[in-house]
């Protein structure tokens, strides 16, 4: 629901990514049951009418709204067709990475990668590109600039809310830019927000209210369709 000509931002970190994989965009086993189960809660217990759908261009955005788009037909609902923007792609974590070693070879986080990392490795190896991702210290070998990134995700903000007719608007995007979303309706700090990006599961939904371009949050990081016993094993963060 929404107050009168405003937004609901109903906003879905992808499911699990195939972490370690050849090719991460793609889900991994365990993703595509977050996928399944996300997508059967959205349509059976969802307080939502969305209005609108948007998401990313990548493969993982992609593949967990076709898993919310099976689970609402086989229920009845229809939801609208997905505006696919490039503003809610994620950052290229593979040309970040590869800046991070070589601007840093012998940084000790990177040592996970020599096997396959476990969360916490994971979390302090992306802490540790983060942080020098914000400096600037790779702005002349990252694809895109920690400014650049969080411009990208403002204009992805602007026009959910100005394209989208008022309502509850769905969109499945990544963590970094749901951060950043969070980042803008609570003045944090960049240091806060990459906390927020990297405590944030797979398949949480976080939702916001937008009136004109302000947002605020209502609630972050929620798991509704994984709180039952047989589900709950399948929470995770990468």
């Amino acid at each position: 629901m929404a107050g009168a000509d405003g937004h609901r931002i109903v906003l879905l970190r992808h499911a699990q990514a195939n972490w370690g994989g050849a090719d991460y965009d793609l889900l991994s086993e365990r993703g595509q049951a977050q996928a399944a189960a996300l997508g059967d809660w959205l349509a059976a217990a969802t307080p939502w009418n969305f209005t609108s759908v948007w998401r990313g261009r990548q493969r993982r955005h992609g593949d967990t709204l076709d898993a919310i788009e099976r689970a609402c037909a086989r229920a009845g609902r229809t939801l609208p067709p997905p505006t696919i923007a490039a503003e809610w792609d994620e950052f290229d974590p593979a040309g970040l990475l590869a800046a991070f070693r070589a601007h840093a070879p012998g940084h000790p986080a990177l040592a996970a990668l020599k096997h396959a990392p476990t969360p916490g490795e994971a979390r302090a190896l992306l802490a540790a590109v983060f942080d020098t991702w914000q400096r600037g210290v790779l702005d002349d070998d990252v694809p895109e600039t920690w400014s650049a990134f969080a411009a990208r995700i403002a204009t992805a903000r602007r026009r959910v809310v100005h394209e989208s007719p008022p309502g509850a608007v769905l969109v499945v995007s990544s963590g970094g830019a749901i951060a950043r979303c969070a980042q803008a309706a609570l003045d944090l700090s960049e240091a806060r927000m990459i906390e927020l990006n990297l405590g944030l599961a797979n398949s949480a939904i976080s939702e916001f209210a937008a009136r004109d371009e302000r947002w605020s949050l209502l609630s972050w990081n929620t798991l509704p369709h994984l709180a039952g016993g047989a589900t709950r094993m399948l929470a995770s963060h990468y």
